[in-house]
């Protein structure tokens, strides 16, 4: 498989992450595909004049003057061929090096197309294990979806009981006793069940786990199954994304973005917020800038900002303050 260069973490990656990677390592085989290795075919002597020469003759075929004059005899057509030959090699054009620039280009079709190949194999290859990542994601989002509800004493209990099944009935029975059966039916039960396993084997406190930490567990993930760069192809890899809880992880060639639920003007949108993983210190730097460019535009307040100190709270300020002085304060 291919191999890649040490990511850039941009992000304190917790001894429960570090963990949960390794677990997931173990129930997912996280790789991509092999690299092929593309040479491009080289450019024949004077293919520059062969091609502007089969322009200028193409350009002579398609006149209109000549589609009026109907001649599709095979005489004419000959007559017509070797006087269009004629001028093209008054005109400069290297007839004796038209068979190699008609090689090479049958050669760069042959080389596009595995490039196109590849680019379409490696993503399928990924997007297939992008779904297995989050399937298997789902289960520990569950665990904190259930703790929510809860409480930390109760899955704690629950995962002492040694194996899924028991540990899902055991958080159903404390659902149904807390909560009426409407609200018992909607927590993951089962699939939180499966999660404290995970975590059980892991060496991962329920109690502990942070939605932080599942972030930069997908984006670490990502990381390592993204394809490869194909050098000289003019496309790249298509972007995976992966759900945790209310954020979004997108995962391109460059490094992992997290995504989070912002208030702006008029409602709650999804905004760039941190950058997570970068394949490069420039990659990092690039993102970084990008980010911070997109959230320059958009007033907003991501959820953990301090309530008063977000561009939302100080854009409404400046809208909504109380005259001069206080228009000076808010921009001060």
């Amino acid at each position: 498989m291919t191999k890649t260069n040490k990511p850039v973490i941009n992000a304190t990656v917790s001894p429960r992450t570090q963990a949960l990677l390794g677990a997931l390592r173990t129930a997912i085989t996280l790789d991509r595909l092999e690299v092929p290795e593309l040479t491009a075919p080289a450019v024949p002597s004077n293919y520059a004049d062969v091609k502007a020469g089969l322009s200028r003759m193409a350009e002579r075929f398609i006149d209109p003057a000549r589609a009026e004059g109907k001649r599709t005899g095979a005489d004419d057509v000959a007559r017509e061929l070797g006087a269009v030959l004629a001028q093209a090699a008054r005109s400069g054009m290297p007839l004796a090096d038209l068979p190699a620039a008609l090689d090479h280009d049958s050669a760069m079709v042959q080389y596009r197309g595995q490039q196109e190949q590849y680019l379409r194999s490696s993503d399928a290859h990924a997007a297939c294990q992008a779904e297995a990542i989050q399937t298997w994601l789902a289960d520990l989002l569950a665990v904190l979806s259930v703790r929510e509800v809860l409480g930390d004493d109760v899955v704690q209990d629950a995962a002492a009981a040694g194996n899924k099944t028991m540990a899902s009935t055991a958080l159903d029975l404390v659902a149904r006793e807390k909560l009426n059966t409407a609200g018992a039916a909607d927590l993951p039960v089962m699939a939180a069940g499966r999660g404290l396993m995970v975590l059980l084997a892991a060496g991962v406190d329920p109690a502990e786990l942070v939605l932080t930490d599942l972030e930069l567990l997908v984006a670490l993930a990502g990381s390592e199954i993204i394809p490869a760069t194909l050098p000289g192809a003019g496309l790249s890899a298509a972007d995976l994304s992966f759900r945790a809880g209310t954020s979004l992880v997108k995962v391109s060639p460059r490094g992992a973005v997290l995504y989070r639920e912002a208030d702006v003007q008029g409602g709650r949108v999804v905004l760039p917020h941190s950058v997570l993983v970068a394949v490069s210190p420039d990659a990092l730097e690039q993102l970084k800038g990008e980010v911070g460019e997109r959230l320059a535009r958009v007033p907003h307040r991501f959820q953990e900002a301090a309530v008063g100190n977000s561009s939302l709270d100080r854009s409404r300020r400046v809208v909504h303050g109380g005259g001069l002085n206080a228009f000076a304060a808010s921009i001060g």
